[in-house]
């Protein structure tokens, strides 16, 4: 069964209301002409504060400008229910960075967000850099750290981290990746279970924001043989909305003798933007390898 805006749990997805996105299309927008006219706004797809089945989960950020110029950092933190914009800092010098070892916390305590929200909180995390003169996308990153304490509230703890991607005109409208299961073989290799999330990034490909529903179908091929396995599920999604699908194998019933297979993400309805993303996952020990579908 599909999950949504989940990375370790299972969650169902609600909806975001025509209404709710006319409300953040100016936020929205603005990032989306950053692309276009100086400045420039990078999508984190997963960020997270909330309960897992075994431990909680905290997301650290660090905001960083390599750059010799100072530049204002705005945000916008949507998930199902929420959307929270503003400043996260008004100056971010020259070769400085802002670290948070709990962001959502963070955006709780600057009242950005409810507390009930920011302890289940899984949702996409938009940065934008607002110096006009970042014209390259190198000029600065976001990046996050998703983890649990082993013991709650004790070192050390165990995660996962990326970079986000920088917002481009002409993006990705089909996005793959390899993925992998072995959490049924024997031996001692590791046992291995796949995740897999999709994003509507809300803008299209000259940059604007673009609040149109968008339609993702998912196939399955077997990487042995290229041989097409499964279904081909369809995934709907609103501006700026991630959806999650836990267990890959186990949600559409991909065949257990396919240990290595490829998946392909297609938008079929839509112009936004999209991004994809996997997870490889240790189930003995809840190690989580994280990578950008290309």
């Amino acid at each position: 069964m599909k999950k949504t805006v989940a990375v370790f749990l299972q969650f169902c997805a609600i909806g975001l209301s025509q209404l709710f996105a006319e409300e953040r299309a100016v936020a929205r927008t603005a990032r989306g002409e950053a692309v276009q006219a100086g400045g420039f706004a990078v999508d984190l797809p997963a960020v997270v504060r909330i309960q897992g089945a075994t431990a909680f989960f905290f997301t650290a950020l660090d905001v960083t400008n390599s750059s010799s110029q100072a530049t204002p950092v705005l945000f916008e933190y949507l998930a199902s229910g929420v959307d929270a914009f503003g400043t996260l800092v008004a100056t971010l010098g020259a070769h400085s960075t802002f670290h948070r070892d709990d962001i959502m916390q963070y955006l709780a305590d600057q009242g950005f967000i409810k507390q009930a929200q920011a302890n289940a909180a899984f949702g996409t995390l938009l940065i934008t850099f607002e110096n006009s003169s970042f014209t390259t996308g190198t000029e600065a990153s976001a990046s996050v750290r998703v983890y649990n304490y082993v013991t709650p509230g004790q070192r050390p703890s165990i995660g996962f981290a990326y970079r986000g991607e920088v917002l481009r005109v002409s993006g990705p409208h089909r996005v793959s990746s390899a993925i992998r299961n072995t959490a049924l073989t024997s031996g001692s290799a590791p046992q291995i279970s796949t995740n897999i999330g999709v994003e509507d990034v809300g803008i299209n490909d000259v940059g604007a924001s673009d609040l149109t529903p968008i339609t993702i179908q998912l196939s399955f091929y077997d990487a042995t043989t290229g041989a097409q396995i499964g279904p081909q599920p369809t995934i709907g999604l609103n501006s700026g909305e991630v959806s999650q699908v836990t267990d890959v194998w186990t949600s559409y019933g991909l065949p257990a003798s396919v240990t290595d297979a490829i998946v392909v993400a297609t938008e079929i309805s839509g112009t936004a933007q999209i991004r994809g993303y996997a997870s490889l996952k240790d189930i003995n020990t809840n190690d989580v390898s994280f990578f950008f579908m290309n």
